[in-house]
């Protein structure tokens, strides 16, 4: 992964690339989560192929696009067509390709200052969470695609945060998009080695850019709430 979905860490690509070409074996990178939201270039990057996908950055969904390094040789992914060099039979959904490319060009067009404006909502979100004296724990390292901020609350649980932010119209996610239907803490949480109690506790909030400071105004206002529940009854714990 260029960009991890449920932590937001940027891997070294570039480096791991390099790594494995020196053992002879072509790489591939999915930049699903990255595409559209950071400066990509595949040439200096030196990848071999690169998959993203049009809903990430605003486009339809159900289409996407495979980069491939020009002479690449792969198998073809589905035979009995000549359609795209032979290497995947079956008529192109041109509408959805073309929005695919207008929703890119317009997000990359904008990059620059979009960027700036959810940093900004990223930095508020975490500078009134301080402010707040709630303790959280943020992961994914140093380097994290801007906007997508996993934050572990020791003692809290995911699900019913969860809740209370969509009562409030708010949405969130206690885990990977792509795994909705489990409660089970993932493997992401796992490798990073969150203990059980702050792996429960872990939501994972995603700023655009059409969020607003009202927006972050509002996040803070439900966990401040969630937060002084937690404390009272503590206090009034037998």
């Amino acid at each position: 992964m260029l960009v991890n979905n449920e932590i937001g860490t940027i891997q070294p690509i570039k480096e791991l690339c390099t790594v494995a070409h020196a053992n002879g074996t072509l790489f591939h990178t999915d930049a699903v989560q990255g595409v559209g939201h950071l400066k990509i270039d595949v040439q200096d990057l030196g990848i071999d192929m690169l998959s993203a996908s049009a809903h990430k950055f605003n486009g339809p969904k159900g289409i996407g696009f495979l980069y491939i390094r020009r002479g690449t040789q792969i198998s073809s992914y589905a035979d009995g067509g000549t359609q795209e060099f032979s290497r995947r039979a079956g008529t192109e959904n041109v509408a959805s390709i073309v929005g695919m490319a207008a929703a890119l060009k317009g997000n990359c067009d904008c990059l620059d200052v979009h960027s700036t404006s959810i940093n900004m909502l990223e930095h508020q979100l975490l500078n009134k969470l301080s402010a707040a004296n709630i303790p959280y724990k943020r992961n994914g390292g140093e380097k994290t695609l801007p906007g997508l901020i996993s934050l572990s609350f020791a003692g809290a649980d995911a699900e019913a945060i969860y809740h209370r932010m969509d009562l409030a119209g708010i949405c969130i996610a206690t885990g990977s998009a792509c795994n909705s239907g489990s409660t089970e803490i993932s493997h992401v949480l796992k490798a990073i080695s969150l203990n059980k109690e702050q792996a429960k506790g872990t939501i994972r909030i995603s700023l655009g850019k059409n969020n607003t400071k009202d927006d972050v105004e509002q996040i803070i206002h439900v966990l401040k709430i969630m937060d002084d529940e937690k404390n009272s009854k503590e206090l009034n714990a037998p």
